[in-house]
């Protein structure tokens, strides 16, 4: 597929994303977005899209530990339906258990502090979800 691919972890203060913008290159951290409101955060993600020339948006379903959806994979789904008809490429869902602590492992030994280290953490956790989507999908 031709095009970058954006990775998106929702969150409820920040949202983060990561990116990897050709084939073989890895998902790479590219920014937070401070969370306002559903229209403005999805107006930011297009926005980026379209400035990064992605054609593929893929965002973290925080399903349940035991694979149902709860209340935040709901949220996720309507987030995901209306970036989808805002967005003229494709969004997909990725599972995103255990992201957040691999991207706390990832950051353990990197000396960053307060709310670096949570902006980070959001970016990186944004990076876990486009390599496990690459992994599966293969890259783009």
């Amino acid at each position: 597929m031709n095009g970058a691919v954006l990775g998106v972890d929702l969150g409820a203060a920040r949202i983060g994303i990561a990116i990897c913008e050709a084939p073989g290159l890895p998902a790479v951290p590219l920014t937070t977005i401070p969370h306002t409101n559903r229209q403005e955060d999805i107006a930011a993600i297009v926005s980026l899209a379209h400035e990064r020339k992605a054609t593929r948006i893929v965002v973290g379903n925080p399903i349940r530990m035991n694979g149902t959806a709860g209340p935040a994979a709901q949220l996720a789904g309507t987030f995901m339906r209306e970036l989808q008809r805002r967005f003229d490429g494709e969004v997909v869902a990725q599972d995103e258990r255990f992201t957040t602590a691999a991207a706390a492992r990832r950051l353990r030994d990197i000396p960053v502090s307060g709310s670096k280290r949570r902006r980070r953490i959001d970016q990186i956790a944004a990076v876990e979800i486009l390599d496990a989507y690459l992994a599966k999908e293969g890259s783009p």
